[in-house]
C-alpha cells in the first residue's frame, strides 16, 4: 500500500495513526441493523457463524442444536455483516464476525447490519474482523454473561477511508491473503510427503 504524508491519531492505540484524509466515524453512521424476521417467509436456507465464516448448515441434520421452528430466525442478505457478541466474558478464542456471501436464515441471537452505500461490506468486515483479532469487543459487553447488542455497538469508532482506497484495501488484502493460503497449502503438501 503506498504511503500518505500526513497523519492523525486514530483515538485507538491498537491502530495508531491514519491518514489525515480518512474519517473517524461511529459505526451507526456506516451500518445499521439489518432485522427481516423469518416468520412469514419460512426460509429454508439455514446459515451459521463459524470460525468467523458463514457457512451453510443442513436444515434436515438433527445434530447440533435445532429449534422445532425457524420463524424466531432473521433473514440476511449478501453483503450483511453478522456478529456472535454473546458470551464475551467466557469465550475469548471465537472469531465472532462474518461476511454474508448468500441469502439465508440465522439466528436471531446474532446482530445482522446492512453498510451504507459509501461503505465496501467487504471492507467493513475486514476491520471489524481487525477489532475481533484485538479483543475490542470484549471490554464493551455487559450483564453477568457479557452480551453486547447493536446498540451496544452503535458508538463504536471507526476509521474509514474514501470508497476507492476501501476497495484497493481489499483487493490488497485479497491478494495477500491468497498468497499466504497457498504457501501453507504447498508447506503441508510437502509434510505429507
Amino acid at each position: 500500500m503506498e504511503r500518505y504524508g500526513s497523519y492523525k491519531p486514530s483515538g485507538m492505540s491498537w491502530i495508531g495513526e491514519i491518514p489525515s484524509h480518512w474519517d473517524i466515524l461511529y459505526l451507526f453512521q456506516v451500518a445499521k441493523e439489518h432485522n427481516l424476521s423469518n416468520k412469514e417467509v419460512h426460509h429454508q436456507n439455514l446459515l451459521s457463524l463459524s470460525y468467523g465464516k458463514i457457512i451453510r448448515k443442513d436444515i434436515n441434520k438433527t445434530e447440533g442444536l435445532l429449534p422445532s421452528s425457524f420463524d424466531t430466525y432473521q433473514i440476511v442478505e449478501p453483503g450483511n455483516i453478522v456478529m456472535r457478541l454473546t458470551d464475551l466474558q467466557n469465550d475469548h478464542k471465537s472469531l465472532r464476525v462474518g461476511l454474508v456471501n448468500e441469502e439465508g436464515i440465522i439466528t436471531s441471537a446474532y446482530v445482522a447490519m446492512e453498510v451504507s452505500k459509501t461503505i465496501n461490506p467487504d471492507f467493513f468486515y475486514l476491520m471489524l474482523h481487525s477489532f475481533d483479532i484485538k479483543k475490542v469487543f470484549y471490554s464493551m459487553g455487559g450483564g453477568l454473561r457479557q452480551n453486547l447488542n447493536y446498540d451496544g455497538l452503535r458508538k463504536l469508532s471507526i476509521p474509514i477511508p474514501p470508497l476507492d482506497e476501501q476497495k484497493k484495501i481489499v483487493e490488497f488484502l485479497s491478494t495477500k491473503t491468497s498468497q499466504i493460503d497457498a504457501q501453507q497449502r504447498e508447506r503441508e503438501r510437502v509434510t505429507a510427503a
